[in-house]
């Protein structure tokens, strides 16, 4: 169908708006624009913010990947929320390779010593099982977290690396 020069213009126009507030993927302007123009209208107006590079989904996926980190997510939230976005599992999976078991340990190790010390007691079953409920929560895989809860346990891990943040 083709369409007025206004209408494309009005809607190139809303896109840039949209993309000018945060970095956004194909899929996110897509469903933010379809509340206001026709389907193919959107996915030309999504096609021409791609040839122009302004949706980058690489570099988005990059960046909301390590904010997720620093936020203290695990791999499995991560991935829900990077899918959730529309992001491609091609995409989500290069970023997974980056980061290996051993940084999510120490990000676990790092969250049970900041936000969860007091109240960790190691020889209270309940106690340990909440603390591994919330991690698990976080997305983190219940093999690093006992891991993790294990090295802590034992005091086996460097705590200057922990508090230097």
């Amino acid at each position: 169908m083709s369409y007025t020069d206004d209408e494309r213009i009005r809607a190139k126009r809303r896109a840039l708006y949209i993309l000018a507030q945060r970095d956004h993927s194909k899929k996110e302007l897509y469903d933010k624009l379809i509340k206001n123009y026709p389907p193919d209208l959107c996915e030309m107006v999504v096609e021409l913010m791609c040839e122009h590079d302004l949706i980058n989904e690489e570099k988005y996926t990059q960046k909301l990947y390590k904010s997720y980190i620093n936020k203290g997510w695990g791999k499995s939230k991560i991935r829900f929320e990077l899918r959730r976005k529309g992001l491609p599992d091609s995409l989500i999976s290069q970023q997974e390779e980056e980061y290996d078991a051993e940084d999510f340990i120490d990000e676990i190790i790092h969250l049970v010593d900041k936000k969860y010390a007091n109240k960790l007691d190691f020889s209270d079953y309940k106690s340990v099982q909440r603390v591994t409920a919330a991690l698990a929560r976080r997305g983190f895989a219940y093999d690093d977290i006992k891991l993790a809860l294990s090295r802590v346990k034992d005091g086996d891990y460097d705590e200057e690396e922990y508090y230097d943040e």
